[in-house]
């Protein structure tokens, strides 16, 4: 029996709830950020993802997964480009990816991102398999059926437990020929709120989607529960002709996963692209959230509003540090600084707890605390680094003059005091230069 038909499974149908340089991202492979775990009810906020996919992927996944308080990720690529080769990815499976079970069972998410299932071993695809079988888990594949890689995808043992039928969508002749066109939010009653609430200000953004070429389309299987969608004039979509299922979920024993019909690194998915698309971080920690059962937040804008504040605060944290340690180069002594700064980053810490345990109003009260006690330390730092290179301007200052004034007394003395110097004497060939020089 082959290891495709060894795990065939039957869906749940329920209804769904309501509510870096490439080289450095090819050899870091796996990449874990450990933040205060905290207790929201009776369960613990704190999620771990394993994500996989291509380096572009990776680094996406990155930038969400590490600055985001609730989850805990190791990332893996798993997909041949550039410095990322075979061995290299196999070296980082082999380092990286939980050598037992009872290891990966911990994972609570698992996102892969255009991956190449065929680096994966069979044992590798059994433990993800059964996790999503049998366990609460939560799970995402992106480019409908992991792009040119669709073969190995259907293939392995993986594409089952998610909503999109990949040996439909490869059976369609036109699976390659989706169409542009405006991207639709479903905000019916009974669909959750995961991306609901942001239509209003993403659907704008989008009034001609286009994915990556090709657009691939996406057969959500009986029971899915489409989030967004594109509209056509051609009549390609399932199940409404004319509808391309965008992103959608159902619901596969105790776990529910989901379909991105594009690449997460396309623009729906980029906020910093062209529009900035800024609430896609808060649409992926939704999802995560609502498979892994943990409630979405009442007020998703000041959830918003807090993760952006603790990015920023992230990158003005690391400029001030940068700026402390430049200054300690010329000399300075930024003991009492740092010392500050560490307690600035635990007043982050308390915010970080706070949104641990969905108190996201103490949350981002506490966190603006902490980013107005940054402004005073960037002030103080600014000084100690103008304080430190006065001196620098200084010496530069002096030592630029005294070269100034040596060469001045030197040329004056050379060429001006001319008395200090006895006039040459005639030599022998003098006369002979006056000879040569009456000769007609």
């Amino acid at each position: 029996m082959s290891i495709n038909t060894a795990w065939k499974g039957r869906p749940d149908r329920r209804a769904a709830k309501s509510g870096l340089p490439l080289r450095t991202l090819s050899i870091i492979g796996a990449l874990l950020l450990m933040l205060p775990a905290a207790v929201a009810g009776n369960r613990s906020l704190k999620i771990k993802v394993f994500g996989s996919g291509d380096v572009g992927a990776v680094n996406v996944m990155a930038r969400w997964f590490t600055t985001e308080p609730s989850t805990d990720p190791l990332l893996i690529p798993t997909r041949e480009w550039g410095d990322v080769t075979p061995e290299t990815i196999k070296r980082l499976m082999r380092l990286y990816f939980p050598r037992r079970e009872a290891d990966l069972l911990t994972y609570d998410f698992f996102a892969l991102a255009l991956i190449d299932a065929s680096h994966f071993t069979a044992q590798q695809q059994i433990w993800i398999r059964n996790a999503l079988d049998n366990y609460l888990k939560g799970g995402m594949n992106a480019r409908s059926t992991q792009g040119k890689y669709d073969t190995e995808w259907r293939d392995s043992i993986l594409d089952e437990p998610f909503p999109n039928d990949v040996e439909a969508v490869l059976s369609d002749m036109d699976y390659q020929h989706g169409k542009t066109g405006p991207m639709v939010i479903v905000d019916g009653g009974d669909v959750p709120g995961i991306m609901k609430p942001f239509k209003e200000r993403i659907e704008p953004l989008f009034r001609a989607y286009t994915d990556a070429g090709p657009i691939l389309i996406t057969i959500p299987k009986p029971g899915s529960v489409i989030l967004s969608y594109t509209r056509n004039n051609a009549g390609i979509g399932y199940p409404i002709p004319g509808q391309l299922a965008h992103v959608f979920y159902w619901h596969w024993n105790r776990s529910t996963t989901f379909t991105f019909r594009d690449m997460i690194t396309s623009p729906f998915w980029d906020e910093g692209g062209s529009p900035p698309n800024v609430y896609a971080p808060d649409i992926m920690v939704n999802i995560i959230w609502f498979c892994t059962a943990h409630d979405l937040p009442d007020d998703p804008y000041m959830v918003h509003e807090f993760r952006m504040d603790l990015y920023n605060f992230g990158l003005r944290k690391s400029l001030l540090a940068s700026l402390l340690e430049f200054a300690e180069k010329f000399g300075a002594i930024p003991t009492k600084a740092y010392d500050e700064l560490n307690r600035v980053e635990g007043i982050r810490g308390e915010a970080s707890t706070h949104y641990l345990g969905s108190q996201y109003d103490a949350a981002y009260e506490t966190l603006n605390r902490a980013l107005q006690e940054l402004d005073g330390l960037e002030d103080d730092a600014m000084r100690l680094k103008d304080k430190t290179l006065f001196w620098v301007y200084v010496v530069e200052w002096a030592t630029v003059t005294a070269t100034m004034l040596l060469a001045g007394v030197t040329i004056w003395a050379l060429m001006l005091k001319r008395s200090m110097y006895r006039e040459v004497a005639s030599t022998r060939s003098s006369p002979m230069l006056v000879v040569l020089h009456c000769m007609p």
